[in-house]
């Protein structure tokens, strides 16, 4: 009797038959295929004990395991265990949410080639009653398969079908079934997958093994495809119980809250909740690093979040800038003026008001003419403001701290309570001295640690008392340290300060110097803070002699005694000890480690002063500039800093080159600054590191880990340690870290990939009073006339373009003047901003400009006593300028410099 290839609804006896071993039998048997319980939505930690936090699936799976779409046995997910097709199509019937339409009190006969495990034959059936399956498809896979259908491992092809079909993307698939898979496997994809494939890769999907390769044949464990369903929800979003979407509104360590179509609500936070982000598969490390106002989705039982995902990266909110004009506390209501129109803004209390800094503050704070932005929501039908944050308003105060900075029109002050502030100085300024005086240079006579008190008047800095002067200097002959306790011959009597904890040393030639390298008699100069205590040191009288790449002739352990010879054969005997630093591969040795390294032929470097060793350094390297490179006979020849020069054999050469890959022995060129890394031997050349110095601007200075956060022109940011480099100032000597601010321009130097030194750059800033082929007179802002040669390889760049011509140059022409990484001077002329001014606010130190239009918000420009205002080419108080005046505006950096009237 011929049986038809389809299955039938089994009833009464029959039915009873085949449901072998009943009910508990039937839940036995899907705890050991599917997986068995769901996990209880409590206690996230605790959802598989083999699915650690940071596990590569860790997101998908915990989201599907809330959704409901997977689970687990006995507290365990299995994640690298091949997933059935029988437990594919479960998920899959979840994923859609059909799960409970399958009619678990029906039997369901299959074909007897069609083994499913009975627990499984309903959701099979609503499979193939949805389209789900294709029941002629897989009758007939069943058919020619070697194991049962139902418990063998779904391959790619196959889930990737069932995935497409769950989503409902059928046709998409059979409109992409003609064309040539791009795999190159694409061969081996069974027949009828090629368009699921297709249309899967195409929606973001599903994704090969490899760029190249699907591996159709392939068995998917659980972890992949917890992955995969997760991707196809981008694609089909199913609203599953439990799940919450809308607006992120609030987020604190305790709760997180969600604007939805019910209003705001609020969920409580466990210790264990995950974050994520849609744009990685990583969980966040805190609730904070969610973006407020982006659409979320929230997993749980009940009001708990235990699954918070940010979904899209746009803040559903628009920015409204404008000058307060009044706050009706009464009706929640602020009014702005927007140009020239007043718009009103509503609110609530759970307004947020900060100032730029994000200290919090109140509606008070919010005076008339304070300028703000205020970010409005975009997602209700009223709009309510969510955040005012002030960027000026005028303020009026007394105050006490540590001076920062001072000049320039400006004091940088560090409060009492550690808040970092800067005031604008009025014109009129005065300062006093602790002794009552009036300083000399008004703020300029102030120095970095002094201890102030302050008047502040409409945002303008009134009056200026300091009440301790923060830093001395004394000078004198080193005598012992003891105890944190320094003790100097200053004259004809001792001195002794206590060290402060962060105190620096400079000792020229010794890199990266100790309070043991001091010697007695070095003579020192210190600086002292408003305590006594001591935190600078600088060695004046040392110098130090080096002999690069120099031959151990002998050394005594008895005597402490080192004999070398250097590579221009000069002769030094030389007395080590305690205070000798001994260095191997950047690895600071004492004498008593350092002693067989001093054998007979050993190459060093060291660093003496007198007959006293004070560096010795075992040679793994030489700096210095190409001479000679010659394949043919494998040399390398380079001149070093020291004069002396050092020829050197190689077999092979590799190059490092910061920011270019790819480069070999044939890039480097005679003159070019390398450092030659040396074989085991010391003799052989085995690696080159191109040396190159990187341009940036400091955009941060973290003090704590002496870490710079810079930006090149390009706009690439990176961030140095500059903790165990070399720092330089403009002049090339020692800088302590604390010389380095935000705003500067540094080059980094780097060795190969590697950074080694920081230096500063001169920038300067002025008009050109004249110009010639090699040279430019600058008349300086706040300084004097110089002429300032332009040498080798100069630049002029001018109205976009650069030129290699001074002649481009016009007496009045206002320019920045620094060099480049390769040390070649670069003149940038600024053209300024053609304004018309309107009038001086002196309160807050602004001139206002007359805008150009509704949207032109750029009509505030700070001055101060060091801006230079002109009229006709001569200096002119502020409150000359009249109502309609034609200005041009020359801001450098932000700051503006001069203001020109015509």
């Amino acid at each position: 009797m011929h049986r038809s290839p389809s299955y039938h609804i089994a009833t009464g006896m029959i039915a009873l038959s085949l449901l072998a071993g009943g009910p508990a039998a039937a839940a036995a048997a899907a705890s050991s295929a599917s997986g068995g319980t769901a996990v209880s939505a409590t206690a996230p930690s605790s959802f598989f004990a083999d699915v650690k936090q940071g596990h590569w699936a860790e997101k998908s799976i915990v989201k599907l395991a809330l959704q409901g779409i997977i689970v687990g046995e006995n507290g365990s997910f299995r994640p690298a265990a091949n997933v059935s097709r029988q437990e594919a199509v479960v998920m899959a019937l979840r994923f859609m949410g059909k799960e409970k339409e399958a009619d678990l009190q029906q039997a369901v006969i299959f074909p007897e080639s069609f083994k499913v495990n009975n627990y499984y034959k309903p959701y099979i059936a609503l499979a193939i009653k949805l389209g789900l399956l294709e029941e002629t498809a897989e009758f007939k896979t069943a058919e020619s398969a070697k194991g049962e259908w139902g418990s063998s491992p779904a391959s790619r092809e196959w889930l990737t079908k069932l995935i497409v079909r769950a989503a409902g993307k059928t046709s998409l698939a059979q409109e992409l079934a003609s064309r040539a898979s791009a795999f190159q496997d694409g061969a081996s994809i069974g027949a009828g997958y090629v368009g699921y494939i297709n249309a899967a890769g195409s929606l973001g999907m599903v994704t090969g093994v490899t760029p190249t390769q699907f591996q159709p044949a392939a068995a998917v464990n659980r972890a992949q495809a917890a992955t995969l369903f997760s991707r196809a929800q981008q694609v089909a979003p199913v609203a599953y119980p439990g799940e919450t979407g809308g607006i992120l509104t609030a987020v604190n360590g305790a709760s997180v809250s969600v604007y939805t179509d019910q209003g705001i609500q609020t969920f409580n936070l466990a210790a264990d909740s995950r974050f994520y982000r849609f744009d990685s598969d990583a969980s966040l490390k805190s609730s904070s690093e969610l973006t407020l106002y982006t659409h979320v989705r929230i997993l749980g039982g009940g009001m708990d979040a235990l699954y918070v995902e940010q979904t899209d990266p746009d803040q559903q909110v628009k920015t409204i800038e404008g000058t307060v004009s009044r706050v009706v506390a009464a009706q929640n209501k602020i009014w702005l003026w927007v140009g020239d129109n007043p718009v009103e803004i509503q609110y609530d209390s759970s307004l947020a008001v900060k100032k730029m800094d994000g200290t919090k503050l109140g509606l008070a704070d919010l005076t008339v003419d304070s300028q703000v932005q205020v970010k409005e929501d975009a997602f209700r039908d009223k709009p309510m403001a969510l955040e005012v944050i002030v960027k000026s308003a005028p303020v009026s105060k007394d105050g006490s701290g540590t001076v920062a900075a001072a000049g320039n029109g400006a004091l940088s002050v560090k409060t009492a309570a550690g808040a970092d502030e800067t005031w604008t100085a009025s014109p009129s300024l005065a300062v006093i001295g602790w002794d009552g005086r009036v300083l000399e240079g008004g703020l300029a006579g102030l120095k970095a640690g002094d201890a102030v008190t302050y008047t502040v008047k409409d945002s303008v800095l009134v009056s200026v008392k300091v009440t301790t002067a923060g830093s001395a200097s004394v000078q004198g002959k080193f005598s012992n340290i003891s105890d944190g306790i320094l003790t100097v011959l200053a004259g004809n009597s001792l001195q002794s300060n206590y060290l402060s904890e962060s105190v620096t040393l400079v000792i020229p030639g010794v890199e990266q110097p100790v309070l043991g390298d001091l010697y007695k008699d070095d003579q020192l100069e210190l600086v002292l803070d408003a305590g006594g205590k001591v935190t600078s040191i600088k060695v004046t009288n040392r110098s130090l002699s080096t002999l690069t790449g120099a031959e151990i002739l002998s050394y005594s352990s008895d005597q402490k005694a080192l004999t070398v010879k250097g590579t221009n054969g000069k002769l030094a005997a030389l007395q080590l000890s305690d205070k000798t630093k001994f260095e191997m591969n950047g690895t600071t040795l004492n004498l008593a480690s350092a002693a067989p390294l001093l054998r007979q032929g050993q190459r060093v470097t060291v660093g003496y002063s007198g007959s006293d060793a004070m560096l010795v350094r075992v040679v793994y390297q030489y700096t210095g500039s190409v001479v000679l490179l010659n394949t043919a006979t494998k040399t390398l020849a380079l001149s070093l800093d020291d004069g002396s020069s050092v020829t050197l054999p190689f077999d092979t050469l590799g190059v490092e080159w910061y920011g270019r890959s790819g480069t070999g022995v044939a890039d480097i060129k005679n003159g070019m600054r390398v450092t030659a890394l040396l074989d085991a031997s010391q003799t052989k050349a085995a690696a080159l590191r191109v040396n190159q110095n990187v341009q940036y601007k400091i955009t941060t200075v973290d003090a704590a880990a002496k870490a710079l956060s810079l930006q090149a022109a390009d706009g690439s940011r990176t961030t140095v340690s500059a903790g165990s480099l070399v720092l330089k100032g403009t002049d090339g000597s020692a800088l302590a870290f604390a010389g380095f601010a935000a705003g500067q321009t540094v080059n980094v130097t780097y060795a190969g990939s590697a950074p080694t030194a920081v230096s500063l750059v001169k920038v300067t800033y002025g008009k050109i009073a004249a110009a010639s082929g090699d040279s430019i007179t600058l008349q300086e802002y706040g300084g004097s006339s110089q002429t300032l040669p332009l040498g080798s390889g100069f630049s002029i760049v001018k109205g976009g373009s650069a030129g290699s011509s001074a002649s481009a140059l016009a007496a009045g022409d206002r320019v920045e003047v620094k060099k480049n990484a390769d040390g070649a001077v670069v003149v940038t002329v600024n053209a300024g901003a053609a304004k018309t001014f309107w009038k001086v606010d002196a309160a807050a130190g602004q001139l206002l400009m007359r805008k150009s239009g509704v949207n032109d918000n750029d009509y505030r420009f700070a001055y101060s006593a060091s801006t230079l205002i002109t009229a006709g080419g001569q200096p002119v108080a502020p409150e000359s300028l009249k109502d309609g005046d034609s200005l041009v505006l020359y801001l450098f950096e932000g700051k503006l410099l001069e203001a020109a009237k015509a």
